[in-house]
């Protein structure tokens, strides 16, 4: 299995955007879809995180939604390497997993829905653990207050958040 090296800003990048869809799905279970929407229309869309992943690791033309894979947990070892090697290592398929859950949400976010139902929230988790299990394992302890609040949908306004742009890498727009 092919493995990518991930720097740290595009690891960072990847969970914030992964977290903020993840709690926006949560919030929009009492709103419309409609809500969600519009509120994306001011969001990085999907289909650009996904492109820029592509482009990044020069991933090979990939059927979405013909694609399986079941992500594993990651070792004691894979937990430990970036704390000790500072190194960020993704197997090729956990990368197109994940552009493959960026895919499934941009479908669901441009279609008619009218309201959240099991479909979506089988997305919502299916993220949830990816970034839990693959991604926020390898995620530095100094950092993770700061990508727990992340701004998302329908958000408490009493809350301190922290703005998807103190994520989003350098080379983002030139991908």
């Amino acid at each position: 299995m092919k493995k990518i090296q991930i720097n740290y800003s595009q690891l960072m990048f990847l969970y914030a955007y992964l977290r903020l869809i993840n709690l926006s799905l949560d919030r929009n279970k009492w709103t419309t879809w409609d809500e969600l929407q519009d509120y994306f229309k001011n969001i990085i869309v999907p289909s650009k995180v996904t492109q820029y992943l592509i482009n990044s690791f020069h991933l090979p033309k990939t059927d979405f939604e013909n694609f399986n894979f079941i992500p594993e947990e990651k070792s004691l070892l894979n937990k430990l390497r970036p704390i000790v090697f500072k190194t960020f290592p993704l197997k090729q398929d956990e990368i197109l997993y994940c552009c493959k859950l960026l895919f499934e949400f941009d479908q669901a976010l441009h279609s008619d829905l009218k309201k959240y139902h099991v479909g979506i929230e089988k997305i919502r988790v299916d993220i949830a653990k990816y970034n839990m299990n693959i991604l926020g394992k390898m995620i530095l302890w100094k950092d993770l207050d700061r990508l727990m609040k992340i701004e998302h949908f329908w958000q408490s306004e009493k809350n301190d958040i922290s703005k998807l742009e103190e994520f989003v890498p350098n080379d983002f727009w030139n991908k």
